[in-house]
């Protein structure tokens, strides 16, 4: 089988590294929220160009650790779009909050930018862009629309990507981003962190992730348990020094695929002249027979994804919120045309070529 992701070949042009930073925790005899913790959160927040960075257990708890920083809670707003993984919906969710969608564009697959002002209400108390894909938003001009309305960046396949410069998840009041193994830069198991400038936000966060205890005797606000442990952050140390050189190897790929995918069968995922993709899943919209292309694929031992079967507003879960077919149109045609092939830094050339040459056959 081809996979879609193949974890294997990472780690074995880094087990060396790993092994020594695993070991070098099990004999530390300190396990949660020690050294390693520490260092990667500031390696990993002076990598974006930020000053701080609080780790915890996942993504989806830094989301909605970030909301709860941000005072989100019962009876407010947060504008998010509906063409996205269920995580960012499930943070704003569990805050309480409710999601107000708005549609993204045809090309980028990011926020509309000319739809927000029409979807910001007086409880608006939040914006949660998220750069699908390692696409960025412009986060600058997304500043410009809603002025002091706070902006939690959905930076979890972002990690390296940038847009004039500047990294993902530096540019709004909180940016988030994921360590799921299949991430860009994947722990072995979950793991998330978000990132701010604003050292009131970087405490709080520190707060809420360790049940909003000062100390073992004094709980200052109310929080939960949400933290990176040791040997991930040891690990994800290791892989933070190859993340540029990883992402560059994504980079290679794609634009060949970009150049030796039949045409009239890929409208590829537009990247900007200013933004720097990360490319962490290579997903377009697929303009055949999406059904037979997956099973000739599945046939030949070639596995593909979808990214999203089903757009967030269409979903059983948000059936409360009152959407419907049509609200969100280009959202819902990405959802029937998305086809991700084969793609993760370590490809070997031959397994690429082969890929490139059987869906060559197959529009043929």
């Amino acid at each position: 089988m081809i996979w879609r992701c193949d974890l294997l070949p990472q780690y074995e042009a880094y087990k060396d590294e790993i092994q020594e930073a695993i070991t070098r925790v099990l004999e530390s005899g300190r396990y949660v929220l020690a050294g390693e913790v520490a260092a990667f959160e500031k390696e990993f927040a002076t990598y974006i160009g930020v000053d701080h960075g609080v780790s915890v257990a996942n993504a989806t708890d830094a989301l909605t650790l970030s909301l709860m920083a941000l005072d989100v809670g019962i009876g407010d707003e947060v504008i998010t779009t509906p063409y996205t993984a269920i995580p960012t919906l499930s943070s704003i969710v569990a805050t309480g909050a409710t999601p107000v969608f708005v549609d993204v564009c045809e090309d980028t697959y990011l926020m509309d930018l000319d739809k927000v002002s029409d979807a910001i209400t007086p409880n608006t108390k939040a914006i949660m862009p998220v750069h699908i894909f390692g696409n960025v938003l412009d986060v600058e001009k997304l500043k410009e629309i809603v002025g002091e309305i706070p902006i939690v960046e959905d930076a979890s396949q972002a990690h390296g990507a940038n847009i004039r410069g500047k990294q993902a998840g530096s540019m709004g009041d909180i940016g988030v981003f994921s360590f799921y193994p299949t991430k860009n830069l994947g722990a072995y198991g979950d793991g998330g962190i978000a990132v701010t400038n604003n050292k009131v936000l970087d405490e709080k966060l520190r707060l809420l992730r360790m049940y909003g205890m000062t100390d073992k005797d004094h709980i200052k606000i109310n929080g939960v348990n949400s933290r990176l442990d040791e040997m991930q952050a040891a690990i994800l140390r290791v892989k933070l020094t190859h993340l540029d050189d990883m992402n560059a190897s994504r980079r290679t790929i794609a634009e060949r695929y970009v150049n030796e995918l039949p045409k009239h069968l890929f409208k590829h995922q537009r990247i900007d002249d200013d933004v720097v993709s990360n490319y962490h899943v290579f997903n377009s919209a697929f303009l055949g027979d999406r059904e037979a292309f997956v099973k000739y694929m599945d046939d030949l031992n070639i596995q593909t994804n979808i990214y999203y079967l089903m757009p967030l507003h269409l979903q059983e879960a948000t059936r409360y919120l009152g959407g419907k077919v049509g609200d969100f149109p280009v959202a819902e045609s990405l959802c029937k045309q998305a086809m991700a092939l084969t793609f993760y830094p370590e490809l070997k050339d031959e397994v690429l070529d082969h890929v490139i040459e059987k869906v060559n056959q197959f529009s043929s």
